[in-house]
């Protein structure tokens, strides 16, 4: 199944419970479509970068899941449905994104560190 990254925008002015209930809604018809959610993130209440609708600030909610091409067309369809989503963005991810941690030293090159000692700069 092709992974899929979406970002969606609430009304600021909404109550918690209300956007809660907004994101799991969303949730839902991932899941009813047979997908599969690998993440979710919750990036609050933001300041938008330009007006959207008279609105200036927006809740921002983040998903990561596969799905087949259907449960995305199904997702979109509910977004625009839904008044309190302002904006939504979906895209097909070529490969899963990993963040890879930088290569450890190797013991000689902290040896020959070691025996230069700290760098030194002439002005």
């Amino acid at each position: 199944m092709p992974i899929y990254e979406s970002i969606f925008i609430i009304n600021a002015n909404l109550s918690d419970e209300e956007t809660a209930n907004v994101i799991k809604k969303m949730q839902d018809v991932v899941a009813k479509q047979g997908g599969e959610m690998t993440k979710f993130e919750d990036w609050g209440k933001k300041k938008l970068a330009y007006e959207i609708n008279k609105q200036k600030r927006g809740h921002y909610a983040f998903f990561q899941f596969k799905a087949a091409p259907t449960a995305v067309a199904e997702l979109e369809r509910t977004y625009k449905m839904t008044d309190s989503v302002i904006k939504f963005l979906t895209i097909r991810l070529e490969k899963e994104l990993r963040v890879k941690a930088p290569p450890k030293p190797k013991k000689k090159d902290l040896a020959k560190a070691a025996e230069t000692g700290p760098a030194t700069t002439t002005a």
